[in-house]
């Protein structure tokens, strides 16, 4: 189970003692960091909504829905959060061990078979046998799910399930997530590329699995309240750095618009960006991430065709 480095640091004797630790422990807070920035809690909420739909109620049965957006739009760290959260799966209750959440990503190499395979190892289950067909799989992974109380099934980079693959393997993955559906013991949540909600809407007993109820998730934009918004995230982000001194990340509207450029809004690429620089910084022994760290890392993770000279200024 994930961890996340959530808690931002209140005090400057916070930060020493946070930047006196070695180097794993420094490392791990600036890889596990959290901020639960307005986008990320819309997406929490809708997937909590989705799975428990009536508060105080039980969890949701028979639906199939979607968490979609972009590339690197944080979508896969909401669900690892949200999994985080959920009792420890697999231990032994009196009932029998229970896996309430599954949190399943899908590859360009993902087959139907091996989606059932996947899904039957997620809930500690032994490996199937090797020469059983398709079908037969799927039947024991469904009474696996049964078995172990499965409420939600999360399909990350669900897209990789739809676009580019042969009409046999796109059948499959269909009825597979109409079968899922159909046990009326969980919900299907499908996390991806808005290209999903094109599939399953020409598909009509995928939508009519509760209508593909859907949120959308965006980056923040570079204007107004979203860039005050995107502003207020890198001081979050800068604020859980374990380092002595507040960076440059924290004030400088020409920093954030420079980050805003690099990244697009994007929470993924923010992320990859600050990471990097942080490791620089620690590297150079810098009581902070500095301009110069900004300006190392950008030209390394710089995107294709992407000309502009980033971080000259604070």
């Amino acid at each position: 189970m994930t961890e996340f480095h959530e808690n931002p640091f209140k005090t400057p004797e916070e930060r020493l003692a946070a930047a006196a630790l070695g180097v794993p422990e420094r490392q791990a807070m600036i890889e596990r960091l959290l901020y639960k920035y307005p986008v990320f809690k819309k997406g929490e909420q809708f997937i909590r909504d989705f799975h428990f739909p009536f508060a105080g109620g039980s969890h949701g049965t028979g639906k199939i829905g979607g968490l979609l957006g972009s590339s690197r739009a944080g979508k896969s760290t909401i669900c690892a959060y949200y999994v985080a959260g959920i009792d420890m799966p697999g231990c032994p209750g009196e009932d029998g061990e229970r896996y309430p959440v599954l949190h399943i990503t899908a590859t360009d190499q993902t087959t139907p078979s091996s989606l059932a395979d996947t899904i039957a190892s997620a809930t500690g289950m032994r490996s199937l046998p090797a020469k059983i067909k398709t079908q037969a799989r799927m039947n024991m992974v469904l009474d696996r799910l049964r078995q172990v109380r499965t409420e939600l099934v999360i399909l990350d980079d669900a897209q990789f399930l739809f676009l580019g693959r042969t009409r046999s393997y796109l059948s499959g993955f269909q009825s597979f997530l109409k079968q899922l559906a159909d046990l009326r013991t969980l919900n299907v949540l499908l996390i991806g590329e808005e290209s999903v909600h094109d599939v399953i809407a020409g598909v009509d007993y995928l939508e009519g699995r509760g209508g593909f109820k859907r949120e959308v998730l965006k980056p923040l934009g570079d204007a107004g309240k979203e860039f005050d918004d995107f502003r207020l995230l890198l001081s979050k982000i800068d604020a859980r750095l374990p380092f002595k001194e507040p960076s440059v990340l924290h004030g400088s509207s020409a920093v954030a618009a420079d980050v805003h450029a690099f990244t697009g809004g994007s929470i993924g690429r923010v992320m990859n960006l600050v990471r990097d620089a942080a490791a620089l910084a620690m590297n150079d022994g810098a009581s902070c991430i500095m301009l110069d760290h900004l300006r190392r890392s950008s030209t390394t993770l710089v995107r294709l065709g992407d000309t502009r000279n980033y971080f000259r200024k604070a």
